[in-house]
Order: C-alpha cells, then sequence, then structure tokens
C-alpha cells in the first residue's frame, strides 16, 4: 500500500532531472492520446477525464467565487479536469493531487500547477490553505 507524498512544485525544472524529463515526455505523448480521443468522442478538447461535464464545470466557476488570489485544491485531479477549467476561468492558483504520479503530470502538462501525489483521505495540508476544495468523480 502506497503511503508517501511526493511534491512537484510550479516552477520545478525538470531538464534538471532526466527521469523526471521521461515521465513528463511519457506523460505528454499520453495526453495527446487522450486529447485526440477526447475530440473525437466528445467535439470538444478540454481535459475531461471524468463524468463532469463542462457546464458543470462552470457552474463550480460561479458557485466556488474564486479569483486571482485564492487557493483552489483539486483532490484526486486525475489529468486536471475540472480543477484546471476553474482554475483557468477565474485565475485562482491550483494545486493537485492524485495517487497516479503520471496523470498528475498529465495535469501539469494541461495548466502550470503544483502537484502532489497523495491519497484523499490524508492530505499533507494546514486546514486553512485552501479557499475551496473540489473533488469529481472520486471516492477517497
Amino acid at each position: 500500500m502506497w503511503t508517501g507524498i511526493r511534491i512537484h512544485p510550479k516552477g520545478w525544472d525538470v531538464m534538471e532531472d532526466k527521469n523526471k524529463f521521461f515521465e513528463l515526455k511519457y506523460a505528454a505523448a499520453l495526453a495527446r492520446a487522450a486529447r485526440r480521443v477526447e475530440e473525437a468522442a466528445l467535439g470538444e478538447t478540454v481535459g475531461l477525464n471524468g463524468y463532469t461535464t463542462t457546464a458543470e464545470a462552470q457552474t463550480l466557476c460561479e458557485h466556488l467565487g474564486l479569483k486571482a488570489r485564492t487557493a483552489l485544491l483539486d483532490v484526486g485531479a486525475g489529468h486536471g479536469w475540472p480543477g484546471s477549467h476553474v482554475a483557468e476561468m477565474t485565475g485562482c492558483r491550483l494545486v493537485s493531487t492524485d495517487i497516479p504520479w503520471e496523470a498528475l503530470l498529465v495535469a501539469q502538462l494541461r495548466r502550470e500547477t503544483a502537484v502532489v501525489q497523495a491519497r484523499g483521505g490524508s492530505l499533507p495540508f494546514r486546514g486553512d490553505s485552501f479557499d475551496a476544495i473540489v473533488h469529481a468523480d472520486v471516492l477517497c
């Protein structure tokens, strides 16, 4: 059972570590393939990787009331949907968490975000670290 966390802060230079560079390159290939499937199936490519629709993600934006200097935590982010949409629409700072590291790398490729590999039931953050938290299609 996995119990540790991996943190990949926004702006970390992956070129310094060849293993991290390979992980990102591999994730990029998977992200491109996912975008092609998404375009063929849904007619749009916004990063859908669950059952939350674009309209539902927009509703999150409206209800959360986030802005540029606020922070959003996306728990179980997968490839970054819908947190990346909310951050893009509101300008808030995004932190994405999930267990699969490869999914977090895709999330980071889609939008500049801090990523933390952690279980939803035991997150390594203080209670007042975020202005809002989203989780979609997640069982924590």
